[in-house]
């Protein structure tokens, strides 16, 4: 580490053996190099690639963490996971308000100030976006074609994906 480390989520100085910053009380694992914006040993595409390649999710959260994009990355694969999963529990008829849900979701967690934040807040808004889908159908078709029954599906990978979301923070 070189000179001046700074906190990655407020940037004001902190110990280059830090692990919570006394100015915003934020938790981190590394604190960044004021003259390279870089997280000292910052993990490689292909370290992360390898650990996804494996299977090793702990092991690619954790590299992620150490990843001053890790956000982003995780903000593009939430994305990608709204764009392949909500279609099976989404109404029919509301294409529109579904893609707007997946960059909604997709970019919302991309500005999050840390990784775990991006995978958390992430991860509730794709847990919530599909009992949303349901009320704009509702709304827009009227409340007497929505049951119970109807909620069941995503009720279900609400809490799916909130199970998978609490696992990985």
């Amino acid at each position: 580490m070189r000179a001046d480390p700074r906190c990655p989520h407020c940037s004001e100085k902190v110990s280059a053996t830090a692990t919570w910053c006394m100015h915003c009380g934020a938790d981190f694992s590394t604190p960044i190099d004021a003259s390279g914006g870089q997280f000292a040993g910052e993990a490689s595409m292909v370290e992360l690639e390898s650990a996804l390649e494996a299977g090793d999710v702990t092991g690619a959260t954790r590299l992620l963490r150490h990843r001053t994009d890790g956000s982003r990355l995780v903000g593009v694969a939430l994305g990608i996971v709204a764009l392949v999963t909500l279609p099976l529990v989404a109404p029919a008829g509301v294409t529109w308000a579904y893609l707007a849900a997946v960059v909604a979701i997709g970019a919302y967690a991309a500005r999050q100030p840390s990784v775990d934040d991006a995978v958390r807040d992430g991860g509730t808004a794709l847990a919530v976006a599909p009992i949303l889908l349901w009320i704009v159908a509702a709304v827009l078709r009227g409340f007497a074609g929505v049951s119970a029954v109807n909620l069941l599906g995503p009720a279900l990978y609400a809490g799916a994906v909130l199970f998978a979301v609490r696992r990985l923070t």
